[in-house]
């Protein structure tokens, strides 16, 4: 990768990094927040499930401990009967005075009765919650109902030990640690996924871009040079003109001669820079139209008007077919320039003897016009390039008839412009026919 090409996979794997980060840290404060919250919620209803298998445990041992003893195998009963229904709860039976009397075979080690039981329970006949923790740091939900004899609202109630149910409570603290570490190696995962799949994306396009650009460069100094190739020719043909009639004094017929000679090639010079003028302001996505109502009958007839003369002069038979009025929204100069482009062509392609014919018609919803000739045709193989910008069928004639290759550049430009087509088909020794299809409606315009 080049130097820009690294500034951007960095500049955007900063960004996805602080996005990540950020994102993170809103997720873990969340969770921070919402685990705790959570917690004293599920608390509330766990002290009421703790307390319901404490109190059945407490009813189920009162009858026997009333009469001054404990069940044989409590430890077996207090698994069998209460702890088989949840593994993690375990249950405990207490002397009054907190001496553990039995417990399920899955409570952990040095958990006693809980303290608040030891400060209030021998004094109030009401289940008590707390909290717990062991050497390890778990914590840990009691909850301690009395098993006692009489009626609690009596005076002469009394209390004769105490069954406890417990559960080990989740770390929040350590969850969201976990959770934390997880998150950020997920995102890191993430973020390293993104980075190669950006840098695989950056490679992949500045590939294509280099290509199109090489592609633009090549375009461009073939253009630049067949540019100044034609330019060149006529201005060497200009400097020789004036230096043979420099070199002696010449009759008033030869710098005649010399002069009409020069402004033929000033002529061409022209008209390549106006075509050279039209293609570069396409190029720059300028726009090149300037729409508005016309006859594109009379418009047919007026280039037919304008190209006859010379047509006569090479003894072309130069026919034009259009209906009295054909009403449309054009540009009607670059209409003019798209048929006298396809017309110039024709009349140098069309020895003498033969015909060009120019028609304008409109067939489905369309404006159609067509440059028919029955001159020497085109060779198949360059009807795919025939409006490339300089290309030329006959490149040792083209000098000759004064085409610079640019003319159905210029028409394929135009017609696109008004959103239209242009179309040729073409035959060897029997002539060629242009076809230019324009929608009849107000065409777009051009950008």
């Amino acid at each position: 990768m080049n130097r820009d090409e690294r500034r951007l996979v960095i500049l955007y794997t900063l960004l996805a990094v602080a996005l990540l980060a950020s994102g993170g840290v809103l997720l873990r404060s969340f969770v921070a927040r919402t685990l705790p919250a959570d917690a004293k919620v599920q608390t509330a209803f766990l002290d009421l499930f703790l307390r319901d298998r404490s109190r059945y445990l407490a009813e189920t041992l009162q009858p026997e401990r009333a009469q001054g003893r404990w069940p044989e195998n409590l430890s077996d009963i207090l698994t069998r009967n209460h702890a088989d229904y949840n593994r993690e709860i375990f249950m405990q039976v207490f002397e009054t005075d907190g001496r553990l009397v039995a417990a399920s075979v899955n409570t952990p080690a040095q958990i006693g009765l809980s303290g608040r039981t030891q400060r209030e329970g021998a004094r109030e006949l009401r289940w008590l919650s707390d909290e717990t923790t062991d050497t390890e740091g778990r914590s840990f939900r009691l909850v301690t109902y009395p098993i006692y004899v009489g009626n609690p609202n009596d005076a002469g109630a009394k209390v004769l030990g105490f069954s406890q149910a417990g559960l080990q409570l989740p770390d929040a603290a350590r969850a969201v640690a976990r959770f934390t570490w997880v998150m950020a190696a997920g995102l890191a995962g993430f973020g390293l996924l993104f980075v190669i799949a950006l840098r695989a994306a950056v490679i992949a396009a500045a590939s294509r871009l280099r290509r199109k650009t090489e592609a633009i460069h090549t375009a461009q100094h073939r253009f630049v040079a067949d540019a100044a190739h034609e330019l060149g020719t006529p201005l060497a043909i200009l400097r020789g003109e004036i230096d043979i009639a420099l070199r002696r004094e010449r009759s008033s017929a030869e710098y005649r001669a010399s002069l009409a000679s020069c402004r033929e090639e000033i002529e061409r010079l022209s008209h390549l820079s106006e075509n050279l003028l039209a293609l570069a302001t396409a190029d720059a996505g300028q726009k090149l139209l300037h729409l508005a109502p016309c006859d594109a009958a009379a418009i047919t007839r007026s280039v037919h008007g304008r190209f006859a003369r010379l047509a006569a002069e090479k003894e072309v038979v130069f026919t034009v077919t259009a209906p009295d009025a054909l009403p449309w929204s054009a540009d009607a100069l670059a209409i003019e320039q798209i048929l006298g482009n396809l017309v110039t062509n024709a009349l140098r392609h069309t020895p003498a003897g033969d015909s060009v014919a120019l028609s304008v018609a409109r067939e489905a919803g369309e404006i159609v016009f067509q440059v028919k000739d029955t001159g020497e045709g085109i060779p198949p193989a360059h009807l795919p390039l025939l409006f490339n910008r300089f290309h030329r069928v006959d490149k040792t004639r083209s000098r000759a008839g004064g085409g610079a290759g640019l003319g159905l550049a210029i028409v394929k430009t135009l017609v696109t412009a008004h959103g239209g087509s242009v179309s040729v088909t073409s035959t060897l020794g029997q002539g060629s026919t242009f076809t230019c299809r324009f929608p009849a409606g107000p065409a777009p315009e051009s950008t």
